[in-house]
């Protein structure tokens, strides 16, 4: 790999900073090949850039996951000539399943009613505007100010990519969606409009089918969720057998706020694979952290930033992609005559409507998309984790697919056992890692799920014992060690039942505050992914904590 400046690739042309020539791993063997393809003069030795091997490692995971092609129908490189993958595709989802027959609720903003959503079908039942609730239907055909975050939102989770051709489309695109806007005219999220959310959620899930609820926002201040009106409607909702999925916010150094500091919310922090599928990952910028509880969040992290998702049909930025596409298609022989025709909709420079220099103008127009972050003429590149949250959503509509019999309690367990940490990363930041969604589903899809008699731990007031529960398929052996015995690891064993779930009844404990892991064939450490409090470890991972009060 050279680090000279000024490196030309052999494939496409361009000046890049380095060129990649490792090629041992079997995929990149299958991505060579159709380098070579297309290239009959390439060869190893040659290299390529990461933008390059991008490109062709895309095409071939297409061919082998029958993927919508990438063209000629729909330009997958940007102006400024960096792909921007496709999201089921960067998590390797499992094409087979779309979220059919599962509804999703969204909280957010506002809402348009985005043709990913409703020109195949329309999916979604429900559009309420909770600070007007006779704002009509009507109001979401047109575009507000206000629409913005939760139609992308919802088309990240749940669009089909209709404007895209099938490329852009979420995970869960067959699912079916209630949308509940709250920002009010005052362009404010309110505590209360939240709450009336989270109320017409519990007045009427039953009626539309609501399994899964995402909230893409917070309220305004950290609070412990025992105060909080809004983590008590989550807390409700959950044990209704709602699945509430919340994101923890972009400030690393921020709080965790309602709804994500909730015991049984799913709060979901971000992650950042550099829009590669060769990279190792890295950590988005998200909140993290103990709660005024005590909780650590988030459990889960997904992708967080360059994810592709809808310009809001009616807006300037809309008319502003359309232009400039526009332009970037036309020949030489015509863009000089284009560009003043089309200027008023763009935010070039005016030296550039005035300019005959053609090569000027079109590194004007990649420049200026590059920086508005648009990928088509209907998508931009987006980021946060108010995007990481949907796309848990999408997974989980996925394994309420496969058995609609998940419980919110066995969903989590699923999803905290299959994900995975990054390796040399702080675990606080992480929770129990990465989702993972063929892991998730081969989990549900491979195995009965068992309800569990109880969560773990349970504190047996009647019996005076503390049950413990652990989920493994493929154990020999579990124990059970913490600092109530010195961290014995042969002592306490757990016994095994039918599905790889395993128990142990211990005497109950004088009270106080204890931790402990399970020890699984006397090589690894394990949390108790039921128990939602837990503390760093100091070695890459977290303690279970026990409270006996």
């Amino acid at each position: 790999m050279s680090q000279h400046e000024n490196i030309v690739c052999p494939l496409c042309g361009d000046k890049v900073d380095r060129i990649l020539f490792r090629y041992h791993l079997d995929n990149e063997k299958v991505v060579v090949g159709k380098i070579k393809e297309h290239n009959p003069d390439w060869t190893e030795n040659d290299g390529a850039c990461s933008r390059c091997v991008d490109y062709y490692h895309t095409e071939v995971v297409m061919q082998q996951r029958m993927l919508p092609e990438v063209g000629p129908f729909f330009p997958v490189k940007s102006g400024d000539d960096f792909i921007i993958l496709p999201t089921p595709l960067r998590l390797d989802a499992d094409a087979r399943f779309t979220g059919k027959g599962v509804t999703i609720c969204f909280i957010d903003s506002g809402f348009y009613m985005h043709p990913d959503l409703t020109e195949h079908s329309i999916r979604i039942k429900k559009v309420i505007d909770i600070t007007k609730e006779k704002q009509s239907k009507k109001y979401f055909t047109q575009p507000h100010n206000e629409s913005w975050h939760g139609t992308m939102t919802s088309v990240v989770c749940a669009g089909d990519g209709y404007l895209s051709n099938g490329l852009y489309k979420g995970i869960a695109s067959d699912a079916e969606l209630v949308l509940l806007k709250v920002m009010n005219d005052d362009g404010h999220i309110t505590t209360e409009n939240i709450v009336r959310a989270l109320q017409w959620v519990l007045k009427n899930y039953k009626k539309y089918a609501i399994r899964i609820v995402n909230m893409s926002l917070g309220d305004d201040l950290p609070t412990s969720y025992k105060q909080s009106e809004i983590d008590k409607l989550a807390e409700l909702l959950v044990a209704l057998g709602i699945v509430v999925v919340a994101a923890v916010g972009n400030d690393e150094h921020g709080l965790i706020k309602p709804p994500a500091n909730s015991p049984h919310v799913i709060a979901v922090g971000g992650v950042d694979d550099e829009n590669s599928l060769l990279q190792q990952a890295g950590l988005y910028h998200s909140s993290f952290g103990a709660t005024v509880d005590g909780l650590m969040k988030p459990e889960l992290i997904a992708h967080a930033i360059w994810i592709a998702a809808p310009i809001l049909p009616g807006t300037k930025e809309k008319r502003e992609a359309e232009a400039l596409y526009s332009l970037l298609k036309a020949d030489d022989g015509q863009l000089v005559a284009a560009v003043p025709m089309h200027f008023s909709d763009t935010g070039l420079e005016y030296a550039v409507s005035q300019s005959n220099d053609v090569t000027f103008i079109r590194e004007a127009i990649v420049n200026r998309i590059q920086a508005c972050k648009y990928i088509s003429p209907h998508y931009m590149h987006v980021d946060g984790t108010s995007f990481a949250a949907p796309i848990v959503c999408s997974l989980i509509a996925q394994l309420l697919e496969v058995n609609p019999q998940l419980t919110p309690a066995m969903i989590r367990e699923v999803l905290f056992s299959t994900a995975k940490r990054i390796e040399g990363l702080p675990a606080e930041r992480q929770g129990f890692g990465v989702i993972r969604p063929r892991k998730a589903l081969l989990k549900v899809l491979k195995r009965e799920q068992l309800m569990k008699p109880n969560d773990s731990p349970f504190i047996n007031e009647q019996k005076k014992t503390i049950e413990f529960y652990m989920q493994s398929d493929c154990a020999s052996q579990v124990s059970l060690a913490g600092s109530f015995n010195h961290w014995a690891q042969d002592v306490l064993l757990l016994e095994p039942g039918r599905n790889g779930l395993w128990k142990i009844e211990i005497p109950m404990l004088p009270a106080g505050k204890y931790k402990y892991k399970f020890f699984v064939d006397d090589k690894m450490w394990v949390e108790d992914v039921d128990n939602p409090y837990r503390e760093p470890d100091g070695f890459a991972g977290f303690n279970s904590l026990l409270i006996v009060e």
